[in-house]
């Protein structure tokens, strides 16, 4: 769509009462993305936000997300509005994503986030665990495509999730990558091939995973609360890893049976792209939005929206 994002964010999921100073610690080593969710999920927004605020420099890069839960046309128009509260937003949120197809009525949601944008609340809308499937019940809609698709991507699901990146590519779908470190299962992070390759080009065996998503034009948002960790998972454009080595880590779960491939699955039995059902819900509002009723949005006050800060440093157009 013609904006920019930052290669590199960090991930907030789970940080609770760590958020803030993850977030600080973050800012001073040069992110510029902070990657964010509603209150049901990663319940930290207002601590995010704090965390910008008080940082006070630079312009911040500001993903979030709807919950599963909240999904259709009203119900995706009161969870933003509660979300851009918790955030303090005084302009438009850089990216809203669909969290997963799992809350159904794909393609009604879909047209509230198109609604928001149009009304200026959001600069980029975008989807996180969606399979081909679903992303096909928006495209044979008529509707424009997201410009994000957020999923979990490491060297062991290279393979399997090749087609949905694919798919992605074709559409100029930029793929986000979560999990990139393997959740930190140290099975993986300790394994012989990774930390024997880490130890060849002197890099941690985080590092090697994370180049190695970059590598592949994947955005990558690592998640951590520890400061020495937050420094070097970004301390990433050193070094290149050789085509061979990447060619090792692609073909590395090629081996391992598929249902250890996917440790959002193993740690949540939760994998919205191969399991969630394609609900499209209604499909009457786009492109005119006629029957909307302007008055909630006006009874739900999203706040002044004021013009965009010029010169946001970032590094990968939409």
């Amino acid at each position: 769509d013609g904006k920019t994002m930052p290669m590199i964010g960090l991930g907030v999921a789970l940080s609770e009462d760590d958020t803030y100073e993850a977030v600080q610690w973050a800012l001073s080593y040069g992110y510029r993305l902070i990657d964010t969710a509603a209150e049901e999920s990663y319940g930290n927004e207002d601590r995010v936000a704090q965390a910008i605020r008080d940082w006070g420099k630079d312009e911040v890069f500001v993903t979030t997300k709807l919950w599963d839960s909240d999904h259709g046309f009203y119900q995706t128009l009161e969870a933003f509005g509660e979300s851009y509260e918790k955030l303090n937003a005084s302009g438009p949120i850089d990216l809203y994503l669909m969290h997963s197809p799992f809350g159904g009525r794909i393609v009604e949601t879909w047209d509230a986030m198109l609604f928001l944008q149009s009304k200026g609340y959001i600069e980029s809308i975008g989807v996180a665990n969606f399979g081909v499937d679903h992303l096909e019940a928006i495209a044979n809609s008529g509707r424009p495509l997201p410009v994000v698709n957020q999923i979990e991507m490491h060297p062991l699901l290279y393979q399997q999730r090749l087609p949905l990146i694919k798919w992605c590519q074709e559409r100029k779908i930029q793929i986000q990558a979560f999990g990139s470190m393997m959740f930190g299962y140290s099975k993986w992070l300790e394994s012989e091939l990774l930390v024997n390759m880490a130890g060849r080009y002197k890099k941690t065996t985080a590092q090697i995973l994370l180049r190695w998503a970059l590598q592949h034009d994947f955005l990558i948002i690592p998640k951590s609360v520890r400061e020495e960790r937050i420094k070097s998972n970004s301390q990433l454009y050193d070094f290149v890893i050789s085509e061979e080595d990447m060619t090792v880590l692609d073909h590395w779960g090629d081996s391992i049976p598929k249902k250890k491939r996917l440790m959002y699955k193993k740690s949540w039995n939760w994998n919205p792209i191969d399991e969630a059902d394609v609900h499209l819900g209604k499909t009457h509002y786009w492109p005119n939005f006629e029957g909307v009723e302007e008055s909630f949005v006006e009874d739900y006050d999203y706040g002044e929206i004021e013009e965009e800060a010029e010169g946001r440093d970032s590094s990968h157009e939409l």
